[in-house]
């Protein structure tokens, strides 16, 4: 796809993107010095994320009828249980007491960063703010560590409380996973879809998120305190998250070169003049065939370009936010397990994690690979 017919599809995807959500309810990195940090609350996750292993049990395939019934964005989301007494959460865990192995008890603390070198735009509803302040939900595996990074960015009214199922599975798998709120486009903001063209901020946004959790790692006194893996750090994204996750990983506006491995769920390309489609990254998407949003022809052109290795897995009947979004459908445990295996292959480098992606991925009447190592 040629950088013209890019910015030309990425134009008519970013409507239809806006128009999706607006029915609902509603590169350097810059420097650690510019962030501030507070953690407002903890909630520790009372039950064990499900085994992230082995293929999983066949089931019936999704129906036209049925997939109509998910709403590309639906307002629904599942919150995490909460606890009235969370333990103690400052400092690294106790060695002696860690479960050692996956899948690891998982806990959730919440973050505000706050960006003092780049400004947050004037909105219809909102003047312009000199700095840009991140919400951040980081959920981290109960265990010594240090565990890779991952940041997980939502899409177009989007939250991270609607991504709480697979990103409690990474973490229970062994990871550290971020997830922003972008300060114009989360579900809280009331003019969220109207800011879809905040996405060119966005890729700053996800390195100054990595600046900052490195900061925490580096910090005796917080809770993520020796738990994070500098060296190894992915990042993955879901419709216009998936846009900015392209963008920090392989345009040359705000590429950040720590980016080792990403994951595109049911993404598209924004910005599309220069991007590096030769840098030997490690790329995982997962698109719906029946995406009524995002057409899977959009990752699967940018699929055909990658240098590899690249995996693509189609979600027989998935819509726009099926199997990534919380609302609890047959293809949950194919992307929740296909997209483990991805990480442990590449960010983990776990012996046999790429035969066990090949298993996986491919559930009759549910999904199907196409791969290229």
């Amino acid at each position: 796809m040629r950088s013209t017919r890019c910015l030309a599809v990425a134009a008519a995807s970013l409507a239809l993107v806006a128009g999706a959500c607006s029915s609902d309810s509603k590169s350097a990195a810059t420097t650690s010095a510019a962030a501030t940090s507070a953690v407002t609350t903890a909630v520790v996750e009372t039950t064990e994320a499900p085994e992230t292993t082995g293929a999983p049990a066949p089931t019936e395939p999704v129906t036209s009828q049925q997939a109509t019934t998910e709403a590309p964005d639906a307002t629904e989301t599942t919150e995490p249980p909460e606890t009235t007494e969370p333990p103690e959460t400052t400092g690294a865990p106790d060695t002696t007491e860690a479960v050692l192995s996956a899948p690891f008890p998982t806990q959730t603390v919440e973050q505000s960063f706050v960006d003092a070198s780049r400004p947050t735009p004037a909105t219809a509803s909102s003047p312009e703010v000199a700095s840009r302040t991140i919400a951040t939900t980081i959920v981290y595996p109960q265990a010594p560590g240090p565990f890779p990074l991952i940041v997980l960015n939502h899409g177009l009214t989007g939250m991270p409380s609607k991504l709480s199922r697979i990103s409690t599975a990474w973490a229970a798998a062994g990871y550290v996973v971020a997830m922003p709120a972008f300060p114009l486009t989360n579900g809280s903001v009331i003019d969220a879809s109207a800011n879809v063209g905040d996405v060119v901020n966005q890729p700053g946004d996800v390195s100054f998120v990595i600046d900052s959790v490195l900061a925490l790692n580096g910090d005796d006194s917080s809770p993520l305190f020796g738990r994070v893996d500098a060296e190894h750090i992915g990042v993955a994204g879901h419709s216009l998250g998936s846009a900015t996750t392209y963008a920090v990983a392989l345009n040359s506006c705000c590429l950040d070169e720590r980016i080792d491995a990403i994951v595109i769920m049911a993404g598209f390309v924004f910005i599309a003049a220069d991007n590096d489609y030769s840098r030997a990254l490690p790329v995982m998407i997962l698109h719906g065939d029946a995406d009524p949003v995002l057409n899977i022809s959009l990752d699967q052109g940018v699929y055909d370009q990658l240098a590899g290795p690249k995996w693509f897995v189609t979600l027989f009947g998935g819509m726009h936010s099926t199997g990534f979004e919380d609302y609890h459908t047959p293809h949950d445990a194919v992307v929740d397990r296909a997209t483990t295996d991805f990480w442990n292959a590449y960010l983990s480098d776990r012996q046999g994690a790429t035969d066990a992606l090949r298993a996986d991925a491919v559930v009759a009447g549910l999904s199907t690979l196409q791969t290229s190592e």
